[in-house]
Order: C-alpha cells, then structure tokens, then sequence
C-alpha cells in the first residue's frame, strides 16, 4: 500500500520540465517567446521572460527611493530541472504569486502590460 501511494502522488506531481513546457506554450501561443515584458498585477510590477530554456518572473521595485543597482529581485524561476519560487526561497510566508499562479494568470492574461 506504502508503494502505492508514492506512485500516486509522484504522477500527481508536475515535473519541471513539464511547467517549462507549458508556459512555453502559453507565451509561443501569445507570440511572446523570447521577449521580456513589463506586467502589472495585483498592485505589484513585474519583468517575465521565457524561452525554451527558463522563465522567469522579476518583482520590480517601485520604491523610487532604491539604489539603481536594486532593481527587483527573483520571485520565480523555472528551468528543465528546476522550480524556484519565492515562497520556498525564504524564511517568510510569501505573497508572491507560485509557478501555477503564474500560469494560470498568464494562460488568462490576468494582467495588464505597464
């Protein structure tokens, strides 16, 4: 029975390249691959970027205040073998959105372009 439940749970499970290979579809669907966007989303500004190899997601800093220098910093990151997401990069609950937010708002176009 152990056995079963690891089977199950391990199918249920995407894999990294399986995310990469559906965002990809989302952004060569929307004849955004390989391009770097600018997004705003529930108050908050990001850079996206895929390509065949990674996305990723930026936070941009809005506070005009900040160093040139500190831009924005990585809320998410997906290549063939890994998924990094900022609720698992840190000590803190995250309000950043997960890998499967961001395809579903993307996949939606639950955003605006900024």
């Amino acid at each position: 029975m152990k056995g079963k439940r690891s089977t199950l749970k391990n199918s249920v499970e995407k894999k990294p390249q399986d995310t990469l290979e559906e965002l990809v579809g989302v952004f060569r669907s929307k004849k955004w691959l390989n391009q770097t966007l600018r997004i705003h989303r529930l108050g908050r500004s990001y850079r996206i970027y895929c390509s065949e190899k990674e996305f990723f997601a930026y936070r941009i800093n809005d506070n005009c205040g900040i160093s040139p220098g500190f831009p924005g910093w990585l809320v998410c990151m997906v290549t063939d073998d890994h998924v990094l997401e900022d609720a698992k990069m840190g000590a803190f609950p995250s309000t950043e959105p997960s890998i499967h937010e961001w395809v579903r708002c993307l996949s939606d176009d639950d955003f605006d372009f900024i």
